[in-house]
């Protein structure tokens, strides 16, 4: 199951999908693909956990709306602008790149949720922020 879905898309954009294209399926997962790999590149290696990040370990709902920042501002926009100066989508994937950013940060900030006893409660040692304040070797 993917981070986001295009209901999700409709809540910030609410006519994202009347411009020629009936969905943007492919794009959700390309962007959990991107978040994926963002997390194991500032979170899973700093914490220093053995073997490899186990993506259904996570908390898919705490990355939502992350992965509809990064679907807007890296997929389905640039399929939409004409690239040209005053185009709508091409001035809204600048903001939505500048609010994946802000809000991917946010996540790392409050603590990653990743369930690795699979009890399915976040326990206070699997909610671990990335700046947390502790020397991670």
């Amino acid at each position: 199951m993917a981070m986001s879905t295009d209901s999700d898309l409709l809540d910030i954009v609410p006519d994202i999908l009347s411009f020629g294209i009936d969905s943007f399926a492919d794009e959700h997962a390309r962007a959990q693909a991107d978040i994926e790999r963002h997390i194991r590149a500032v979170w899973w290696d700093k914490r220093g956990f053995a073997g490899e990040l186990k993506p259904q370990y996570l908390t898919e709902s705490q990355w939502t709306r992350s992965a509809v920042y990064l679907v807007l501002w890296k997929y389905a926009l640039p399929q939409l602008t004409n690239w040209v100066d005053n185009d709508r989508f091409l001035g809204m994937i600048d903001f939505y790149k500048s609010r994946y950013g802000e809000e991917i940060e946010a996540v790392f900030r409050d603590g990653v949720e990743y369930d690795d006893d699979q009890n399915n409660v976040i326990d206070d040692d699997e909610k671990i922020p990335i700046n947390d304040g502790r020397l991670v070797r």
